[in-house]
C-alpha cells in the first residue's frame, strides 16, 4: 500500500478543518476514498472548512471531476461548509475550479459555499480565521 507520500489523503483538525492533499493523478476512486474521510469527519457537526491542498496534484480525470461535483457538501447536507480554501492552484486549475463549483452552485441550486484559492496552507487558515469572526464562530 502507498503511503499518504505517494497518494491522495486527508487529515483532519478538531473541531472544524478536513485539510485534503491531492498527489499526482487523482482519479474517482481517490475522490470517493477522501469524500469518505471527510463525511465521516463532519458527522455530528454543525459546519465545517474545507482546505483543498492542489501543490502536488499532476493531473485529475474527468471522471474524478465528475464525482468531486457530485459528492461535494456534507451528508445529507446537513453540516454547513463554510469556506473552502484551494492551496497550490496552478492557473489552469483556478479557471477549472472556479467552472467546478459554479456547476455545483447550478446542480445543487444553491448559492453554495465560498470558495477561495490562495498560495499557501497559512492564508488558507488566515481566510477561515476571518470568515469565523465574520460569522461569529469560536474556534
Amino acid at each position: 500500500m502507498p503511503s499518504a507520500r505517494d497518494e491522495s489523503f486527508v487529515i483532519t483538525e478538531e473541531p472544524d478543518l478536513a485539510i485534503a492533499h491531492y498527489v499526482g493523478h487523482v482519479t474517482a476512486d481517490d475522490i470517493r476514498r477522501l469524500t469518505a474521510i471527510r463525511m465521516r469527519f463532519c458527522e455530528g457537526k454543525p459546519y465545517v472548512f474545507l482546505l483543498i491542498d492542489l501543490h502536488r496534484m499532476v493531473h485529475i480525470t474527468p471522471e474524478a471531476r465528475r464525482v468531486a461535483a457530485e459528492t461535494s457538501g456534507t451528508p445529507d447536507d446537513t453540516v454547513v461548509i463554510h469556506g473552502v480554501a484551494i492551496v497550490g492552484a496552478s492557473f489552469q486549475f483556478r479557471v477549472l475550479g472556479s467552472m467546478l463549483f459554479r456547476g455545483i452552485r447550478l446542480l445543487r441550486r444553491t448559492s453554495g459555499f465560498p470558495v477561495h484559492f490562495v498560495d499557501t496552507h497559512a492564508e488558507a487558515r488566515a481566510w477561515f480565521d476571518e470568515r469565523r469572526r465574520e460569522l461569529g464562530l469560536e474556534r
